[in-house]
């Protein structure tokens, strides 16, 4: 098989590609895009994670592609449909870096609520402001999880822990028996003091939380969002967290990414990290060990890896 890897894989992974077939690595060329229309003409097996994106217009150039293998979550960066109408098989790998997003959500939480980040560039600025970074605790606060997945809850069993109390909306799931009450999503947006987004992009989900929605937020609410971009009004956050409107909010994820230079919110006092949820040594690991597994079962004829 002629492979394509697309994104860097770890050695361990790509030891197991070549198990499948011959590897052209384009991951760390300068001249990606030129290089991908180039070698997908011949790959038989598209490995990429979240930095490619395979279009309509890039994937009329692939010839003989079978498989196209996200190494992730997300495959908002595939045509999907397209793919499907070529009768090439499409998978990835949605459970791999579900502890590290979860991880990385409760750090942005206490980093906002204990103004962690904040804190920490004052006093190595040699400024001693004590009294500037009062902070507020998480025991016997409501968290509101928007999106009640399998990250959902698991960030609700982890932050049961500390003593809070766990709504959740998502109208998928229903006739739910667990500690979590299932409310409407104004209800969770006015009653939580700090509110968790993990849903998918969707039209559904687009702007779910918009400036109307976002006025329901308590004053000393926090908002968290390691889910996907274009589900907040962005706009309207900065102004809420920069007016003092919210407590604060933190975003690993954006409308547009990267951020663009001019963008307003790297200005603001929201807490930014660059989409880096799944960003840990482990996450990748498992998220390319479990792509190599769904391609070998493709390949054996059980397509139920695939989407």
């Amino acid at each position: 098989m002629k492979i394509l890897v697309c994104d860097q894989l770890q050695e361990v992974v790509l030891n197991q590609l070549l198990e499948l077939g011959e590897i052209t690595d384009i991951s760390g060329s300068s001249n990606k895009h030129e290089e991908l229309l180039k070698y997908i003409i011949e790959a038989e097996i598209v490995v990429i994670r979240s930095a490619t994106t395979l279009t309509k217009e890039i994937l009329e150039h692939a010839k003989k592609i079978k498989i196209i293998a996200r190494c992730g979550v997300g495959i908002d960066n595939v045509d999907v449909e397209f793919a499907k109408s070529r009768e090439i098989f499409v998978t990835n790998a949605p459970t791999a870096n579900l502890i590290s997003l979860v991880e990385h959500t409760i750090g942005l939480i206490l980093s906002t609520a204990r103004k962690i980040h904040e804190s920490n560039v004052s006093t190595k600025s040699g400024k001693w402001e004590k009294s500037k970074f009062v902070g507020l605790e998480l025991h016997q606060k409501q968290l509101g999880i928007i999106g009640f997945g399998k990250a959902g809850k698991l960030l609700s069993e982890r932050l049961k822990s500390f003593g809070m109390k766990v709504v959740f909306y998502d109208p998928f799931v229903s006739d739910w028996e667990g500690e979590e009450e299932s409310v409407a999503l104004e209800n969770l947006l006015s009653s939580s003091d700090v509110v968790s987004v993990h849903v998918i992009k969707t039209p559904q989900t687009e702007n779910l939380l918009s400036k109307e929605k976002l006025n329901l937020l308590k004053p000393n609410a926090i908002l968290v969002n390691t889910s996907r971009g274009g589900v907040i009004d962005e706009e309207y956050l900065i102004e809420l967290v920069n007016s003092k409107k919210i407590f604060g909010a933190a975003l690993d994820v954006f409308d547009k990414e990267p951020i663009e230079e001019n963008n307003k919110i790297l200005d603001s006092d929201v807490l930014l990290t660059p989409h880096i949820g799944a960003s840990t040594i482990e996450a990748q690991l498992k998220a390319g060990l479990d792509t190599v597994q769904n391609i070998k079962k493709i390949l054996d004829g059980d397509t139920s890896p695939a989407l």
